[in-house]
This record gives structure tokens, C-alpha cells and sequence, in this order.
């Protein structure tokens, strides 16, 4: 099983929400990948890295991700769900933030959850 973390980050910096919700992965079990989707985001990248528990993190650098718009996150989330690329995950997780609010509806109306 393994539990798939949608980061959390603005203005090059990952958000301490990303922390809670690697937290909550934990509790789950199985290896945690973060996805971080966005532009430049490298430093974000590194810094997912960094925290305790990740197995993996997925970098999706690209400007169609830069203001991290729903209708752009979204069918990448799902495609990841779905197993496309080879990977699949059991669990998707968000922070309780406007943009996890955001994405995860979306997600689950792609996925048909």
C-alpha cells in the first residue's frame, strides 16, 4: 500500500501542512510519495525530501502547475491514482487547505470515488 501526499507550497517553500498531512500518512501505513506540482520548485522538492517518512517524491515542474490551478493539478493527481506511469496508491491526502479543498473533489469526481 502505498499512500500518495499532495504537497502543499507557495512562494518556493513547502507549507507546515505538508507536515500534518505526512503525519496522517504515517498513521495509515505503507510507503508515503509526496507530489509536488507547481513551477521552479525545485527548493520544495528538496525540503519533501527532507522530511521523516517519505519514501519517494514525485516532481511535476512545469508553468501549466505554476498557480497550482485545480483544473491543471487535478488530472495529473488522478493519473497518478489511476496508475499511469506505472504507480499506483491506495490513499490520497491533502491538507485541509484551499487547495486541498479544491483539488480532492476533483479528483474524486475523475476517479468516479
Amino acid at each position: 500500500m502505498t499512500v500518495l501526499v499532495v504537497a502543499e507550497h507557495s512562494n518556493g517553500a513547502l507549507g507546515a501542512a505538508t507536515l500534518n498531512t505526512v503525519a496522517a500518512a504515517q498513521k495509515i501505513g505503507g510507503d508515503i510519495a509526496v507530489l509536488v506540482a507547481g513551477h521552479n520548485v525545485g527548493g520544495v522538492a528538496e525540503a519533501a525530501a527532507r522530511i521523516a517518512g517519505v519514501a519517494k517524491v514525485l516532481v511535476t515542474d512545469n508553468a501549466a502547475y505554476a498557480h497550482q490551478l485545480p483544473e491543471n493539478v487535478a488530472p495529473l493527481i488522478a493519473a497518478l491514482v489511476n496508475g499511469e506511469g506505472g504507480k499506483g496508491y491506495s490513499h490520497v491526502l491533502a491538507a485541509a487547505t484551499t487547495n486541498g479543498k479544491n483539488f480532492l473533489p476533483r479528483v474524486a469526481a475523475l476517479l468516479d470515488v
